[in-house]
């Protein structure tokens, strides 16, 4: 009696696990032949988490005088369901020379999350949903250096040059375990200025490249854009704008667009800031990102 039981239990967890195997995964495509888990993964910013890819921001063209350390958490929720979770973030910049050059580190500390079976069919992940987990995230390396300073018909040009490591998981889908890079200018330009209120168009262009997991790609890359509206106070400042990338094949959703803004509040040492992105084209996500800044002033100056 006490055999029959032990071999119906093992007949009962065994069909259990075959029950349990989702049948769509039976149609999902290989990118390469390799890893099973990962190979079905398409290497594109509308198809991942949403860190995995990230566009990066337009900025005001400015070096500047202030270091800055932010910490924030992104909250982030995908449109239409199924993915929802946040993410501690760090970001760090750091002038070695004032208004001419600094160093940056931005890092995605730990994304907690939960991502349905419906969405891991679309990102063709294997693993089912085990409910709230957590990965963590990418590092990436800015370099800042000033062009040109604001002329009577010239904008301040900053030259950025950014590089994605591979510190981030893939498990999941949300990071990519594969390097980017991505150089663009970041201009800005004064078009209403008071004592008081300056109202201030900034725009970048430049050019990203990402490594893929497809045989027949294994670099896909495009022009970087950003066109944004600055409202600057004494006490806060304010900004909306949108900004994106064109992968130059256009394999899979890789042309992401966004529409963003932002609210700082300012102090003497501290700025506290909230910032709200959504997806335009070929990004399935919006967040609400809340955070502060301490921001003091570099003593690292040009010599006159």
């Amino acid at each position: 009696m006490m055999k029959q039981i032990t071999l119906f239990l093992i007949a009962f967890l065994i069909g259990n696990q075959l029950l349990a195997q989702r049948p769509s995964t039976n149609d999902f495509i290989h990118y390469y032949e390799g890893n099973k888990n990962y190979s079905t993964l398409l290497i594109a910013p509308g198809t991942l988490g949403p860190n995995a890819l990230p566009v990066p921001a337009t900025l005001n063209g400015r070096v500047g005088t202030d270091s800055q350390f932010k910490v924030s958490i992104d909250n982030y929720f995908r449109d239409g369901g199924g993915d929802n979770g946040h993410t501690l973030r760090f970001d760090f910049r750091f002038p070695v020379v004032q208004n001419f050059m600094a160093f940056g580190l931005e890092w995605n500390v730990v994304d907690y999350f939960r991502t349905t079976n419906a969405v891991r069919d679309y990102i063709q992940l294997y693993e089912d949903d085990q409910g709230w987990t957590n990965d963590l995230g990418d590092i990436i390396l800015n370099t800042y250096i000033q062009v040109l300073y604001d002329r009577e018909y010239w904008p301040d040009i900053m030259l950025v040059s950014s590089l994605k490591t591979t510190s981030g998981s893939i498990h999941d889908g949300r990071y990519t375990d594969l390097p980017a890079h991505w150089h663009y200018f970041s201009m800005g330009k004064n078009l209403i200025s008071s004592r008081k209120v300056n109202w201030r168009l900034n725009g970048m262009a430049g050019y990203y490249f990402w490594q893929t997991n497809q045989t027949d790609l294994e670099q896909n890359e495009g022009p970087l854009w950003g066109l944004e509206a600055e409202l600057d106070h004494q006490n806060f400042s304010f900004s909306v704008g949108t900004r994106g990338y064109n992968g130059w094949k256009y394999y899979g959703k890789d042309r992401p667009a966004l529409l963003d803004s932002r609210l700082v509040i300012k102090s003497k040492k501290w700025n506290y800031f909230a910032e709200f992105k959504t997806g335009l084209r070929d990004y399935l996500y919006s967040s609400f990102n809340i955070g502060v800044n301490w921001h003091p002033e570099s003593p690292f100056k040009l010599k006159k």
